[in-house]
């Protein structure tokens, strides 16, 4: 492979990257606006925001990844989406670090789009770092910082890092029995 073509494919994988951000930032901007009371609870108890200020400030959330939703899609703006994205993400990963270090791991960060009852702990971390992570590298080859060869196999490393982590989280849920077949 040509390092044109190299260089292509990976800018395909950049843009397939910036549209999955895309997508879960939207989804997830629906579900905060279809659970609204929910929603601001969270941000009452998991960010600390006083009563009178939730619902502005989940207002502001919503706007800021829908934004960050619909410039991540633009190739011309995605540098800013992806920026955006990725100072979100990096303030949810700060507000999940913050409840773990008080004592708070119960709490709902409302990072789930079902419910969820169980604590926060390494994955919701290690998640959200990735997250964060993926959004700072769309916007470092967005703005031309250029990516190494290496590059689609660090894409494909993250890629393989997801699903490993959909498995566990699935296999959580409900454990394969030994010998039963559904």
């Amino acid at each position: 492979m040509g390092e044109a073509s190299l260089n292509e494919a990976i800018q395909g994988l950049i843009a397939q990257l910036a549209i999955f951000q895309a997508l879960l930032l939207a989804v997830s901007a629906v579900h905060k606006s279809l659970k609204w009371p929910h929603s601001q609870g969270v941000v009452r108890q998991f960010a600390g925001v006083p009563r009178s200020l939730a619902a502005s400030a989940l207002l502001i959330v919503i706007v800021g990844e829908l934004v960050a939703a619909v410039l991540s899609i633009v190739p011309v703006y995605r540098a800013t989406g992806a920026l955006l994205a990725a100072l979100l993400w990096t303030l949810y990963l700060a507000l999940i670090v913050r409840a773990i270090m008080q004592g708070r791991p119960n709490v709902d960060c409302g990072c789930s789009f079902g419910p969820t009852a169980r604590p926060l702990g390494w994955f919701q971390v290690a998640r959200n770092t990735v997250l964060a992570g993926i959004a700072w590298f769309i916007a470092w080859a967005a703005v031309g910082g250029g990516v190494p060869a290496q590059g689609s196999q660090w894409l494909g490393g993250i890629a393989y890092l997801a699903l490993y982590g959909a498995l566990d989280q699935v296999m959580a849920l409900q454990p394969l029995r030994s010998g039963e077949i559904t």
